[in-house]
């Protein structure tokens, strides 16, 4: 499927759910003695970020931040 740009779509979710499907990012938390969040690419590991000091919902957001881009 050809995507020419997400602009142009008329309702949010559309564009979500083309970002979900073209997006190659997954994240995975584990717990140790503190939460760390496994960040992938194209399903090789890019980055293993210790949450130390704070909670499993901090660590959630994290991964999410990294599946939508938004940390690089």
């Amino acid at each position: 499927m050809a995507v020419k740009g997400l602009n142009g779509l008329k309702y949010k979710k559309e564009k979500a759910f083309i970002e979900n499907i073209t997006n190659t990012r997954t994240a995975k938390i584990r717990e140790e003695t503190h939460y760390v969040v496994d960040m992938y690419d194209n399903g090789k590991l890019k980055e293993s970020r210790p949450i130390v000091g704070h909670s499993k919902r901090y660590a959630e957001d994290c991964a999410t931040n990294w599946v939508e881009g938004i940390i690089e």
